[in-house]
């Protein structure tokens, strides 16, 4: 207060209640704060132990990776919208330039395996399946990607899956088979 030019009883005290106030709220968010860094950190924790028990399980994860092996066979998981149609796979490098394009013929709609010729390119590689319907639009094409966990890897706050040579986010994960 200003010895000069006092304040009205009632108005110091309004001034010290603002006071109040704004120190407990101060205090009330210093303690959502660390209430919301614990949960950040418990579910890091969640996570980290959700990857490691999934190591030696098939899991099928969103993604658009697909390992070959040396039989030259590709079993790819999608999910193809609509009533499905005329199917083509690519499988594009590193860098995203189409390296092969198949035929896979007719698919229906709905979640599905498919297996295209066994004489691909052995290796890991992106794919994406292009359908077409019947009037000649395209269908959308969720791609899965397949394997075993064999590792995770903790980068950051993000946990990532390890199958082979393939990394996938822990949140990408839509099955467990086994």
């Amino acid at each position: 207060q200003d010895p000069l030019s006092p304040l009205a009883p009632d108005q110091f005290a309004a001034q010290l209640a603002q006071f109040t106030s704004v120190e407990q709220l101060t205090k009330l968010n210093d303690a959502f704060s660390a209430q919301h860094d614990e949960a950040v950190a418990k579910a890091g924790l969640d996570k980290a132990g959700l990857g490691a028990s999934l190591i030696g399980h098939q899991v099928v994860v969103r993604g658009d990776f697909v390992a070959i092996g040396q039989d030259g066979v590709a079993n790819l998981r999608v999910n193809v919208g609509g009533n499905g149609g005329a199917a083509k796979l690519h499988l594009l490098d590193s860098n995203g330039h189409v390296i092969e394009t198949r035929e896979i013929g007719a698919v229906r709609g709905g979640s599905q395996q498919l297996r295209p010729l066994g004489d691909l390119p052995p290796g890991t590689y992106r794919y994406s399946v292009e359908v077409t319907d019947n009037s000649g639009k395209g269908v959308e094409v969720i791609p899965y990607t397949q394997g075993t966990v064999d590792g995770v890897i903790f980068d950051g706050a993000t946990v990532m899956l390890k199958l082979g040579a393939i990394r996938i986010p822990l949140d990408n994960l839509s099955e467990i088979t086994h």
